[in-house]
């Protein structure tokens, strides 16, 4: 399967919570890099709305 990207603000995201909620969806099978005020990400899937609500400050 590959992976899509998807670009999220960071503004009210915390690193560490979003490397948490990945791990525990796709274990070892994501990227993260941290691109001007966005996280652009490397997924299986997009985070859905409710899960990076989950994570936001």
């Amino acid at each position: 399967m590959n992976n899509q990207t998807q670009h999220i603000e960071r503004r009210y995201i915390r690193k560490n919570m979003l490397m948490r909620l990945l791990t525990q969806l796709f274990g070892e099978n994501f990227e993260i890099e941290v691109i001007d005020e966005s996280y652009r990400l490397n997924v299986p899937r997009p985070l859905t709305e409710e899960e990076i609500e989950q994570i936001s400050l």
